[in-house]
């Protein structure tokens, strides 16, 4: 027996704030800030079963800058969130549907997508943790808002002052990891999520 290709197509958008819109800080941007598309294609039976899980599939590189006066204030946030589209009709807690073969209409759930965002600083409490998501919107923390100021060189975690990923890479730089695990439940096609990673000064 021959099993349909499922393929999902991953697509992972990273955006930030512009330097002209900071209170406290002078910059805080990804670099560079571009999207990372990547494609899962599940065609076996091992696959659909034990998953895909793929390592360094995009990396975050943060640039935060101090004003010309530095302002104690600086500091940053950075979030994930889960998008499937939900203009298009798409249920909140399906993927997007580009296509389907044959007559199935079964389209995956989210949750069978789990991101992991890592750093050699273990910067993040959430550090090395595959994390998943339910609906469109949520939203996972990688450093939460409202903390107070951790300076960068402690190599520690909530590290959220001014820094950049050339002069501690450590800190300013993480590494996104996917796993998706389709199993046997949906239907043959071409589906598509979205992750947006925000980057934000704290106010």
């Amino acid at each position: 027996m021959r099993i349909h290709p499922f393929i999902i197509a991953f697509s992972c958008l990273f955006l930030s704030l512009t330097s002209s819109g900071q209170i406290h800080c002078g910059a805080v941007n990804f670099e560079p800030n571009t999207a990372i598309t990547a494609d899962f294609i599940f065609d076996s039976f091992s696959q659909y079963q034990a998953g895909i899980t793929v390592n360094n599939i995009g990396t975050l590189r943060i640039r935060v800058e101090d004003q010309a006066i530095p302002d104690p204030d600086c500091r940053w946030f950075l979030t994930m969130e889960v998008n499937n589209n939900p203009g298009g009709g798409t249920a909140i807690s399906k993927w997007e549907t580009l296509g389907t073969y044959g007559t199935g209409t079964t389209s995956p759930d989210i949750d069978i997508m789990e991101i992991r965002v890592r750093n050699a600083c273990q910067t993040s409490p959430i550090d090395g943790t595959f994390q998943t998501f339910t609906n469109n919107g949520d939203i996972t923390e990688i450093i939460a808002d409202l903390l107070p100021r951790q300076n960068a060189g402690t190599c520690t975690t909530n590290v959220n002052g001014p820094g950049n990923h050339l002069t501690n890479y450590n800190e300013y730089v993480f590494t996104i990891d996917l796993k998706i695990n389709p199993g046997f439940a949906f239907s043959p096609g071409i589906y598509q999520l979205s992750i947006r990673f925000h980057l934000e000064e704290q106010m």
